[in-house]
């Protein structure tokens, strides 16, 4: 008899993410010729993490009390206000008139999707997900007592699919009487798709019908790679104003990844950013997830929320450091470029791309092509019925280089 309870029983982690990744990097080791291209953390063309000046001068600035004293658990009142200017930008006087805003510090982007479907989904609710999905997705449902569906996140025209998302929608209201929609946007993981102006118009106004009854509907706006969009800030925080236009039983709660924004990846930095243009979903938001926030992690990393306040808050620390965002904002696009016209040369199809970290390609038999890779010293990751290929981890040369020999291995 085991000793775990009857829902901890059948707990696996299947994701083999993680577990490849760890395998590439060990062989690197020992052959420097090896590509790693598994993990979602972003390598110069040295093939050395890339990180920001800024970030380092902003660290050595920093006092003891700053670096390592306990913080507290929804998070100091810089961190709020840095991370309300970063988001909302040049529509930061516009949120703050029209709209409510919480904030709550969280280790990570996964804090800030754990605590949203800690508090937003009842036992047995189901969430509505992407075909194409970051698995864990099912596993912060799972954790949560709750289960998920999916929609189908393309249409045949390789658009973002409009219909199936209400659909699903309307679906789940009719059996739970509310509705939990995660959108990862802009550059989507896997796929690397981004939503264009339209389509999130289209989606608001969707969000708006299928509420306009009282019907309890919260998007969940994994916006992870949002700083990593080839348009710039302009574009993405264009979007986001339409938030102004949900109504009262209608919430929007952005999971912000300072891993990815500032590639403090290991110092696990993140937020839950709640818009609602009622109040008390605000206070809901506030009070709720302070409670989870205090059961599950205490609080989260001092040291990473000034960090974030001290960039973002002043203005030459923060121009710097936006210079040198664009410089890996550019990489990232010459790498896609580069990857995607040797796709053409070598007629090997994509998944529908704009941007970011990740490329998958339709395939049969991921794991058979998996192991023909690594026997050329190529790791990718096989999923479902993908290969993804880690853009941000690998070189220029590389991207070049990649596609003719997975189009072999398929063959």
């Amino acid at each position: 008899m085991s000793l775990l309870a009857k829902r901890s029983i059948i707990k696996e982690d299947k994701s083999n993410i993680i577990t490849l990744g760890a395998i590439a990097k060990e062989m690197k080791k020992k052959d420097p010729s090896i590509i790693n291209a598994t993990i979602g953390m972003l390598y110069d063309e040295e093939g050395k993490l890339f990180t920001f000046k800024s970030v380092d001068k902003a660290l050595s600035l920093l006092s003891a009390d700053e670096k390592y004293a306990y913080a507290s658990t929804p998070g100091s009142a810089d961190f709020h206000e840095a991370l309300k200017r970063w988001i909302f930008r040049e529509y930061y006087d516009e949120f703050m008139a029209n709209t409510y805003v919480g904030v709550m510090a969280t280790p990570g982007g996964s804090g800030a999707l754990s605590n949203t479907f800690t508090n937003y989904l009842n036992e047995g609710d189901k969430v509505l997900l992407p075909s194409f999905m970051w698995g864990n997705y099912k596993q912060f449902a799972y954790e949560n007592h709750a289960d998920f569906e999916t929609y189908e996140l393309f249409n045949k025209e390789g658009s973002f699919n409009l219909d199936d998302v209400k659909a699903k929608m309307n679906k789940i209201k009719s059996s739970q009487g509310r509705v939990m929609l995660v959108v990862n946007d802009p550059c989507q993981n896997p796929t690397g798709y981004t939503m264009t102006d339209n389509e999130w118009t289209s989606l608001i106004d969707i969000i708006n019908e299928v509420s306009n009854d009282g019907t309890p509907v919260i998007l969940i706006h994994d916006m992870a790679y949002i700083d990593y969009d080839y348009r710039g800030f302009e574009s993405t925080r264009n979007n986001m104003r339409l938030y102004q236009k949900l109504n009262k039983s209608a919430m929007v709660v952005m999971a912000f990844s300072g891993s990815k924004t500032l590639a403090l990846y290991g110092v696990r930095i993140g937020a839950q950013i709640a818009v609602s243009t009622c109040k008390e979903n605000i206070d809901d938001f506030n009070r709720a997830n302070k409670f989870s926030s205090r059961a599950k992690w205490s609080n989260t990393t001092n040291l990473g929320m000034n960090l974030v306040a001290k960039i973002i808050l002043d203005k030459d620390m923060r121009e710097e450091f936006e210079r040198e965002l664009e410089i890996s904002r550019n990489t990232l696009v010459t790498r896609a470029n580069t990857f995607l016209s040797a796709c053409k040369e070598a007629n090997l199809v994509t998944i529908p791309f704009n941007c970011g970290f990740f490329v998958t390609i339709p395939c049969k038999n991921p794991e058979e092509v998996y192991k023909k890779l690594v026997e050329k010293k190529i790791h990718i990751i096989p999923m479902g019925n993908v290969l993804r290929v880690t853009l941000s981890a690998i070189s220029i040369k590389d991207c070049a280089y990649l596609p003719k020999i997975i189009k072999e291995c398929m063959e």
